[in-house]
């Protein structure tokens, strides 16, 4: 059985116009060239969930493969992107009044939850394997619930945030936006009931994967890649924090010099 690359036009389009757009941005700000790796990482990211053996496996085959492909958008692709924003960047988005509201942390987190597990209800989920349409709504929507979630934890996109939270609520805000996923992950790694009959009828690619222990791989899949992602950006966060900490307490006590020191190579 052979995995079709998919091809469409939208997303390919879509990339490029976000690729182009940052460049012409991030020259108009004098953002540091380094950032742009961030973004061409995300854009890379959102192109292998969209347009590579991958997406027909999630549309053809494997809930499992779904999963991963949502998550990909979710919780990798944005914090790739943020951080390819400088926060002048992100303090000239920030005029615009509808991103500043959704971006505050209590709105991010809502969206988040919303987009997370509404879209796993199985009305919209069969809706959207069967409508081309509402699929790319799908799929637009996880990423810029994604961009909105994130965009109160790193740290360039919240620097002129009105709502800019101290690292310690950071780590305690990143806890509570898994609770949405586990919301739908767990169910699906322990029912014994296939919730998306769609996938009842697909083909097997491994017969001993029935469509219950693919659901349950899915759940697990779902798990794994957010607890990653956040324990990754949650171990960054606290190091800082702590890094921070030390520092003002040895600056109070006199014990580290200001002066720059001289550079060596």
């Amino acid at each position: 059985m052979t995995i079709a690359w998919p091809f469409d036009p939208s997303v390919d389009v879509g990339l490029v116009a976000l690729a182009v757009g940052y460049t012409w941005f991030a020259r108009r700000t004098n953002a540091p060239p380094s950032r742009s790796v961030f973004v061409a990482v995300g854009l890379l990211v959102v192109w292998l969930a969209l347009e590579t053996p991958l997406d027909t496996l999630a549309d053809r085959y494997l809930e499992s493969a779904h999963m991963a492909q949502h998550m990909l958008l979710m919780v990798v692709a944005p914090p790739l992107l943020l951080m390819g924003l400088s926060p002048s960047m992100a303090a000239f988005l920030l005029r615009l009044p509808l991103l500043r509201k959704l971006t505050e942390p209590v709105p991010a987190l809502l969206a988040y939850a919303a987009a997370m597990i509404g879209w796993h209800l199985p009305p919209l989920f069969t809706l959207a394997l069967t409508n081309p349409v509402v699929h790319v709504i799908e799929h637009v929507t996880f990423l810029g619930a994604g961009v909105v979630f994130w965009w109160p934890v790193i740290r360039s996109t919240r620097a002129h945030h009105r709502g800019r939270m101290d690292d310690p609520v950071v780590v305690l805000y990143l806890l509570a936006g898994m609770l949405p996923m586990m919301a739908v992950s767990l169910p699906l790694q322990f029912s014994r009931a296939l919730f998306y009959p769609y996938y009842a009828s697909a083909p097997r690619l491994v017969a001993p994967i029935t469509p219950v222990i693919d659901q349950n791989i899915a759940g697990a899949v779902m798990m794994l890649m957010e607890m990653v992602a956040t324990g990754f950006e949650a171990v960054i966060v606290t190091s800082r924090w702590l890094g921070e900490a030390v520092r003002a307490d040895l600056e109070q006590h006199g014990q580290i010099d200001d002066r720059p020191e001289p550079v060596t190579w």
